[in-house]
């Protein structure tokens, strides 16, 4: 039972069935991706029921937009009633924790603009060709790196649990698909925040987007735009890719004892360990769920801890690892395809620790006016400037992050390399209309006996 409508897709009927139905496939894939679907579902639920957290989820009056007045309140204002000094404060992001979808896609050289008989432009129609096409030239390589990273994404889901030689999967490739996933759904939310604010409306923040679409009759698809896009697909799911990133360091450090299993056997565990950073990013560290229950100041220190503390873990982890397998001798079996995924997985991590740090100076420094100064004028100017570089080029990192990263896999790890040749080669037969090479049965089968010797071989040193 497959919902058939978004509206049935809110209901909590079809998911026990979409689990639980055993006259469906147990296959991991179909239960990731089922997991992975059932959670967004439950945080679709979750938006509806928690709209008393957030003023904005209030219904307004078809022109009315919910604003901070002087005293931190939440204020009805009614645009038709603004006027152009006044306007200018809506478009300031909202007095509340900012978290990283707040720091990276706030436009601080855009500001409202103005027809020429002096009418706010939020009153008027907007989104003409004309002033569509130069921003998306704009904007294009920006549109491209995420369209590129959601296809390469996909490509590494595909290659990672497609054409397994066995029935069981290898740990390692179900985690790396898992990534796979988390960063499809990264980049979609910055596909989509790009193509709203800097593209279509060319506004400086979704709290403008909200206000001018505040007197269309579709406006309560906004708030929830809002949830899903800014807060699950940005904010949430650059925790959840930490998280995941932190589960492969350890099955690389687990991989270097002898006693650990290699593959998947039983696919409840691939289910739970599939669903379990996504659980912890959508609900555990959720900002409004912990606000709700300790306070937003303490919501934003564990948000915090949570953000910072896996890539160090990782970094641990990865290191020993890299450390142990260099010792190793040569001819230990899959040290080739272990060493350069740790190695990947090393360079990943480091970028990563680069860009997690400037976020994290930016988030104390806008939530809770943390700043570094050195005693005199001339110094604290040069040291602003150094950070806010630094900050810039953690943006453009987390950015890039779901590019990367399955651009490092696909590249440089020995068992995306020999599946990503094999597709290469078929696509240049394919385009070039050679014949397929037949195969030579006598070679395969001198191939296998030399193979078997060298296991045997292998396993007497080992």
């Amino acid at each position: 039972m497959i919902p058939s409508s978004p509206a049935q897709l809110l209901e909590p009927t079809w998911l026990p069935c979409l689990f639980f139905d055993k006259t469906r496939s147990r296959d991991p894939t179909r239960l990731m991706l089922a997991s992975i679907v059932g959670l967004f579902a439950i945080a679709a639920r979750k938006t509806r029921k928690s709209r008393n957290l957030f003023a904005l989820f209030k219904d307004p009056s078809p022109c009315a937009v919910q604003h901070f007045d002087d005293g931190g309140n939440f204020t009805d204002t009614d645009l038709r009633e603004l006027s152009a000094s006044s306007f200018g404060a809506l478009s300031v992001p909202e007095h509340r924790p900012l978290w990283i979808a707040d720091l990276v896609f706030y436009r601080t050289n855009r500001s409202v603009k103005y027809v020429q008989h002096g009418e706010l432009l939020i009153l008027e129609d907007v989104a003409a060709w004309s002033d569509v096409w130069p921003r998306l030239l704009t904007n294009f390589l920006f549109m491209f790196a995420f369209s590129m990273a959601i296809c390469l994404n996909f490509g590494l889901f595909v290659v990672s649990l497609i054409k397994a030689k066995r029935k069981d999967h290898r740990k390692i490739q179900c985690l790396l698909a898992n990534l796979a996933v988390c960063n499809i759904l990264l980049a979609l939310g910055f596909l989509i925040y790009s193509f709203l604010l800097d593209i279509y409306y060319d506004v400086d923040s979704f709290n403008t987007l909200l206000n001018l679409n505040s007197h269309s009759s579709f406006y309560q698809l906004w708030p929830f735009a809002k949830q899903l896009i800014h807060t699950e697909l940005v904010d949430n799911m650059s925790l959840t890719q930490g998280f995941i990133l932190l589960m492969i360091s350890i099955d690389r450090y687990f991989a270097l004892f002898h006693g650990y299993a290699p593959y998947v056997h039983r696919n409840v565990y691939a289910w739970a360990v599939a669903v379990f950073p996504y659980f912890l990013g959508l609900f555990v560290f959720d900002m409004a769920l912990l606000g709700a229950v300790i306070g937003y100041q303490y919501a934003v220190v564990a948000r915090l801890v949570a953000y910072m503390t896996p890539t160090p873990l990782s970094l641990v982890f990865t290191v020993c690892a890299v450390v142990r397998l260099v010792q190793q001798p040569p001819n230990i079996r899959h040290k080739h395809d272990d060493l350069s995924c740790s190695v990947t997985l090393l360079v990943i991590l480091m970028l990563q620790l680069v860009e997690k740090f400037g976020i994290f100076l930016e988030l104390l420094n806008r939530n809770f006016n943390f700043s570094i100064v050195i005693g005199d004028s001339e110094g604290d100017s040069v040291l602003a400037e150094v950070l806010w570089h630094i900050y810039q080029v953690s943006h453009y990192l987390i950015l890039a992050s779901p590019l990367y990263i399955p651009l490092f896999f696909l590249i440089f790890v020995g068992f995306y390399q020999s599946r990503v040749a094999a597709f290469a080669r078929a696509i240049w037969r394919c385009l070039t209309c050679q014949p397929r090479v037949h195969l030579d049965y006598s070679t395969e089968t001198m191939r296998s006996i030399m193979a078997e010797q060298s296991r045997n071989r292998q396993m007497k040193v080992v």
